[in-house]
């Protein structure tokens, strides 16, 4: 575990730099952060979901990369959001490394989150290779993806020279009402009915909400009185429906983006520990109901900032610890499996980008089997950076064990292990499962790396 801390104000980094890298600023002023947005959407044709799904064919709204970077005058920290499902093995490692070199930093110093909109890209560079290798269908446009890292890239190196005065950190929370439920609806004869994100079934839409957690929060940098930025954490898939072609940011980027209108400041949106958390209790996947969850999303964000508390920012650590995840025993998670079904000619799309996308996971970690993860501790807010499709009781968790802190927790970090269960859920079975490479063990092992993070014991 390796920790900085830092004890001044902070400053906002508006203009351009010239230089191939930005360098650490040389003024009087310790801190400073920058804002960078650049644009994500995938060409018409590309895959949505990996694969999974019909791929992009018309454009509703288009996808960004949004985020901040942070100085203290020695050394800097980017914490970006981006609008697609997700991003594995050496997608992550590529964008992070880019993002890494353009700010002079090591990657450890940068975290990137997918929103984790389905009608977007999920992508794999060494999955599709291999699917290359054995004539599979698409699971990413190479040079697309290249473009994007790149782009990304380029705009944070942009933003690194001018600064502007920050004095004030501000936290808020409201409810989100009618949103949320938990995926997994235990049934009384113990099996589990999976909530997707859009159910027109009535014992899915009838059941009990489940263990959610409903607060919205943000956390907004200001200039004295005067906001700059602000950031938006909530736990839950985001989709209202998808599969149709129509590429779109969805009920979050949707609610983000009326926000920033309305305030003409940049809003960033965080999605939290959702692997088992859907709208499906509320939504039946309807254009009504995208636009009430998006309404309901906007009115969680605009509760949290009128309950904002606003407190002057003395204080900054930045901490890492490496995550080495049990591994998943089962026959279907075999590589010889797997590879014999990403061979298979005549095996359907889908198991076979799954294959790929499992053996490329599998590859990574014979070199690298540590994913990093990090917290930002400004004062009384605490920002977590964990990985995968996280279940909702590790965001609970992060937050009982720091009950004087602020916590706000986003996931969908490096997304090559899929869902991170709870070990009862792996026992229960349901869809998770299914699409998990973290096995028995790996509750205590994220929990135990959680806790070295807020500096406490597990």
């Amino acid at each position: 575990m390796r920790t900085r801390s830092i004890a001044v104000s902070l400053i906002l980094l508006l203009g351009g730099c010239e230089s191939n890298r930005c360098e650490p600023n040389a003024s009087n002023q310790e801190f400073s952060l920058a804002t960078f947005c650049c644009d994500a959407t995938p060409p018409i044709g590309h895959p949505c979901c990996g694969g999974w799904i019909k791929p992009t064919e018309v454009v509703d709204d288009p996808l960004f990369a949004k985020g901040i970077v942070l100085s203290d005058g020695r050394t800097r920290y980017v914490i970006c959001a981006l609008d697609w499902c997700r991003l594995h093995g050496a997608c992550h490692d590529m964008f992070c490394e880019k993002i890494a070199q353009a700010t002079n930093v090591p990657v450890s110093q940068v975290t990137v989150h997918c929103v984790h909109q389905h009608n977007a890209p999920l992508s794999d560079i060494n999955a599709q290779l291999l699917l290359d290798k054995y004539h599979g269908p698409a699971n990413l446009n190479l040079k697309f993806f290249d473009e994007v890292a790149d782009r990304v890239a380029a705009s944070v190196r942009h933003v690194c020279a001018l600064m502007h005065p920050v004095t004030h950190i501000g936290f808020g929370k409201a409810k989100v009402e009618q949103f949320a439920s938990n995926r997994r609806v235990k049934l009384p004869d113990g099996r589990i009915l999976v909530r997707y994100s859009a159910m027109k079934a009535a014992a899915a839409r009838e059941a009990p909400e489940g263990v959610i957690d409903p607060w919205l929060r943000s956390i907004t940098f200001y200039d004295r009185d005067a906001p700059l930025v602000r950031l938006h954490y909530y736990a839950s898939h985001p989709m209202s429906y998808y599969g149709d072609g129509r590429v779109t940011s969805d009920t979050a980027g949707l609610a983000r983006a009326r926000l920033e209108r309305e305030e003409n400041i940049p809003q960033i949106y965080f999605n939290g520990c959702a692997g088992d958390i859907t709208a499906g209790k509320y939504n039946t996947g309807t254009p009504a109901d995208r636009v009430a969850l998006t309404d309901r999303l906007y009115a969680g964000m605009k509760g949290a900032i009128a309950c904002t508390r606003r407190v002057p920012l003395t204080e900054m650590r930045w901490t890492t610890a490496g995550v080495v995840f049990t591994p998943r025993t089962e026959p279907e998670f075999e590589a010889a499996k797997l590879q014999k079904t990403l061979e298979d000619s005549k095996a359907l799309a889908l198991p076979r980008i799954k294959a790929a996308l499992f053996l490329a996971w599998y590859d990574r970690l014979k070199t690298r089997p540590s994913i990093e993860v990090s917290a930002l501790r400004m004062g009384p807010v605490t920002l977590m950076h964990l990985p995968g499709e996280a279940f909702i009781e590790y965001q609970l968790y992060a937050q009982k064990i720091q009950p004087t802190q602020f916590v706000a927790v986003a996931s969908y970090g490096e997304g090559g292990p899929g869902y991170i269960c709870v070990d009862s859920a792996l026992a229960e079975g349901g869809y998770e499962p299914s699409m998990s490479l973290t096995g028995v063990g790996s509750e205590k092992i994220l929990k135990d790396s959680i806790a070295r993070l807020a500096g406490s014991e597990n």
